[in-house]
């Protein structure tokens, strides 16, 4: 018995060994860091729809069309873009532009919204071409860090031999 008995013991002490002390209870929390919804460095790709309103002493000339742009923020409230448009008024509108873009981010909780102004240059052609300058504004909603909704307008001035423009887009941007 005594064979039995001793390894019994050894073994419950042993193992209340194991019992003794408190329990320790992780208390940090680990959150994933949130990502912004606007980065300071970030690539984007705009495919949009568009109205516009081409004005003249002689006529108004109205119609709708689509582009794509290309815009690239290096800092988080000031970037550059570049869009392509075509617009089927009664001899279509192509133009071609390049602007200063500035926004304001406003990230609260869920909501992503961006305001920003734009002005820049550009060519157009309708069949006679010319330079062009223009200011605008718009508002976008980011959907995801990676995808935003956005609306704008803006106005073209167009020189002497080619009407100036007012133009309203909508689209959908893609950001990298």
């Amino acid at each position: 018995m005594k064979q039995f008995t001793l390894p019994l013991l050894a073994c419950l002490a042993l193992a209340s060994s194991a019992f003794a002390g408190q329990e320790v209870k992780e208390t940090k929390d680990y959150k994933n860091p949130e990502i912004p919804c606007f980065k300071d460095q970030e690539f984007q790709i705009d495919l949009f729809g568009d109205w516009t309103e081409a004005r003249d002493s002689r006529k108004n000339d109205s119609g709708g069309g689509g582009g794509v742009a290309f815009n690239y923020f290096f800092m988080r409230y000031l970037g550059i873009g570049e869009d392509n448009n075509f617009t089927s008024t009664s001899h279509g509108l192509y133009t071609f532009s390049g602007s200063l873009i500035a926004r304001y981010p406003i990230e609260t909780g869920h909501l992503c919204l961006a305001p920003y102004i734009l002005a820049g240059g550009g060519f157009q052609t309708d069949g006679v071409n010319a330079g062009t300058y223009h200011v605008g504004g718009g508002l976008e909603w980011r959907a995801t860090p990676h995808i935003g909704i956005f609306t704008e307008g803006r106005y073209t001035w167009a020189g002497d031999r080619i009407e100036d423009t007012v133009r309203v887009t909508a689209g959908v941007r893609f950001v990298f």
